[in-house]
């Protein structure tokens, strides 16, 4: 639109304007003499206090806060298990958690070839995660990627069904969000905190929605060992879709290029194929 163009416009919507204001004051002056009615008023915002649990819960309150703006338009992922196609592989991963939540190394070892690839680099063999340790973080990585089903590959099946079924979710939404700057949050009301920890107030619930990932506040934490997103008893800070920020529970955060371990049969076992992470 050109100067003299816009120029006009507001002219032309000031004579509008000024008509208009001129017709109502005529119409208040008619009516001056008749009895006022008192207007009811609307209630003010109520605030929620949110809860403080001494654990992380789905469903407490959220702190509610007048409406400053339309709110952004939320990324929504579907999320199938494909395992249960397979009552073999179902009952060969019941067993292969159970072995996670027992921490049985001699278990894993087991399932693990010396061809199973554990980077995308140089070769790692299992004793790169020290599986020994139930302390290690591996167990804590591989018990994540277990805990959300599976997609099914060509030769087997793949864990968790995040790193398959992201993109198809953009797709859908016609976002412009990456892999790499993406936080699927996976779960019914999970809770979105001011600061990472359980009695912080709730400031959002996100129910299987894409966010992405606050690089900014990662890098500048003082305490990066709280923020970790592999471990389900850490912390994720991320970006809600109207550019507040806040923090969920890393046992409900998943990044779509995470950890993420691949199972396929080899000679009529099912055996670990690949526990890798990136892309």
């Amino acid at each position: 639109m050109t100067y003299m163009r816009y120029k006009a416009l507001v002219l032309s919507g000031a004579v509008v304007l000024t008509a208009a204001v001129t017709s109502t004051i005529a119409a208040v002056t008619m009516r001056s003499q008749a009895p006022k009615v008192e207007q009811a008023q609307p209630a003010p915002p109520q605030q929620t206090t949110a809860q403080s649990p001494q654990t992380e819960k789905l469903n407490s309150p959220v702190v509610k806060t007048p409406a400053a703006e339309p709110p952004s338009p939320r990324q929504a992922i579907t999320l199938v298990d494909e395992s249960v196609q397979s009552p073999e592989f179902v009952k060969f991963l019941d067993r292969t958690k159970q072995a996670v939540r027992d921490r049985d190394a001699k278990y894993i070892r087991s399932i693990v070839t010396p061809e199973t690839r554990f980077s995308f680099g140089e070769h790692r063999s299992i004793d790169y995660f020290n599986p020994e340790n139930p302390k290690s973080p591996f167990w804590t990585s591989l018990e994540k990627t277990l805990s959300l089903g599976c997609s099914q590959e060509a030769q087997g099946y793949s864990c968790p069904t995040v790193f398959h079924q992201f993109d198809e979710a953009i797709k859908k939404s016609n976002a412009e969000t990456d892999a790499f700057s993406a936080i699927v949050v996976v779960g019914q009301n999970v809770n979105v905190r001011s600061q990472p920890n359980a009695t912080a107030p709730v400031v959002a619930t996100l129910t299987n929605e894409i966010v992405k990932y606050d690089t900014t506040t990662f890098q500048n934490a003082s305490n990066k060992d709280a923020l970790r997103l592999n471990d389900p008893n850490s912390w994720t800070p991320i970006v809600l879709p109207n550019d507040k920020r806040g923090y969920v529970s890393s046992r409900y955060a998943y990044s779509p290029i995470g950890y993420r371990v691949l199972f396929g049969k080899e000679q009529g076992e099912w055996k670990m194929q690949a526990f890798v992470t990136g892309d």
